[in-house]
């Protein structure tokens, strides 16, 4: 199974889907933490970190085309003709590198436009990213400042699990390659839960006490 967010299980490296609580990223973080598992001990922060794959699946599930019954290989792969046969396009691409086929099956609108509304949501998409992202720069610059400044590692704990859950979730939405267009408000709400979540870390930091 391609496109979705997966790990490698024990020590037979066994293919693990963490959906065993749902498809939401809530879901697929609880199941990593109720099962311990970290991909690498980030560098700098010394937090236990998660590494998102390409979860287009789930979030596709949580959009307007899942709910509509629209299928990946409908936009992805759609129907072209050859000779008199109709037939699956199996050159796998970006619908917007052919909207007539792609999208105006469906929607009747022009290819410009359709082209205009994706660009919309997309690059709303990179603005708020790119808030989060500059946003848990800040919380793993912090939180190695407070390690080198002489910071237990039971004193960080609450703040390295902060970025544990700020950085998965805004690897979710910057792995998955629509940006933000398979689900658009699920994916604003996962980067708002990304921002909330170092928000909260920046305060676990606040509130260290000297020396502890």
């Amino acid at each position: 199974q391609c496109h979705v967010e997966y790990y490698f299980k024990g020590d037979q490296k066994r293919l693990t889907f963490p959906w065993a609580k749902g498809l939401k990223a809530e879901n697929m973080l609880a199941y990593y933490d109720e099962v311990g598992h970290k991909d690498f001990v980030h560098k700098e922060s010394g937090a236990p970190a998660l590494k998102a794959q390409h979860p287009e699946f789930e979030f596709y599930m949580q959009g307007v085309h899942a709910r509509s019954g629209v299928a990946c290989a409908d936009c992805h792969m759609p129907y072209k003709r050859e000779g008199g046969v109709k037939i699956s396009d199996h050159h796998v691409r970006s619908p917007l590198l052919n909207v007539n086929r792609a999208c105006q099956g469906c929607h009747h609108f022009s290819e410009q436009e359709m082209k205009d509304r994706v660009e919309q949501i997309q690059s709303r998409f990179y603005e708020s990213r790119n808030m989060a992202m500059d946003a848990v720069i800040e919380l793993i610059n912090g939180i190695k400042a407070a390690k080198d400044a002489g910071a237990s590692d039971a004193s960080l704990a609450k703040a390295r699990d902060f970025q544990r859950k700020a950085q998965f979730y805004l690897d979710l939405v910057e792995a998955e390659n629509s940006a933000g267009f398979h689900a658009p408000q699920e994916q604003m709400r996962v980067l708002t839960h990304s921002l909330n979540f170092t928000r909260q870390g920046q305060n676990a930091l606040r509130d260290l006490k000297p020396g502890a």
